[in-house]
């Protein structure tokens, strides 16, 4: 039960940190390239924040969505070559329309109070969501 109430927090924190990076104008950080769904001008701080709750809410590791070079021992994180990375694009802009248009957020609600929905909700830090069961046959 412990486990579950730490990944919930770090659901909600994930959800608070992406909204308040969509709400602030910074600079630009030209150390991060291809960022398609992120601000560019995200801080390293909250894009670690964000890629840390993946690893918690999909219970996967970084080098399930980014490429690996063989020959640096480094990953790669400006490469799309892997379809993971996109597929995580798509449900990041489908959490954040599903939380802009049916749940409300502001400055008076604590993160205790937080109702949203994040990658834990059908991931429960698997990598793919449980599948339905076959219909009971009456």
């Amino acid at each position: 039960m412990k486990t579950f109430k730490k990944i919930k927090v770090m659901a909600v924190l994930v959800v608070m940190v992406f909204i308040g990076i969509a709400a602030v104008k910074q600079p630009v950080n030209e150390e991060f390239k291809n960022l398609q769904v992120l601000p560019k001008n995200i801080s390293a701080d909250s894009l670690d924040k964000i890629m840390d709750g993946f690893t918690t809410m999909l219970g996967v590791d970084c080098k399930y969505c980014h490429l690996r070079d063989k020959k640096a021992d480094t990953l790669m994180f400006d490469k799309d070559d892997k379809p993971e990375k996109e597929i995580t694009r798509r449900m990041m802009r489908m959490t954040t329309d599903i939380n802009k248009n049916y749940f409300q957020f502001n400055e008076n609600v604590t993160a205790d109070q937080v109702q949203a929905v994040t990658c834990f909700t059908c991931h429960r830090a698997e990598p793919m969501p449980a599948k339905l069961p076959d219909p009971v046959k009456h």
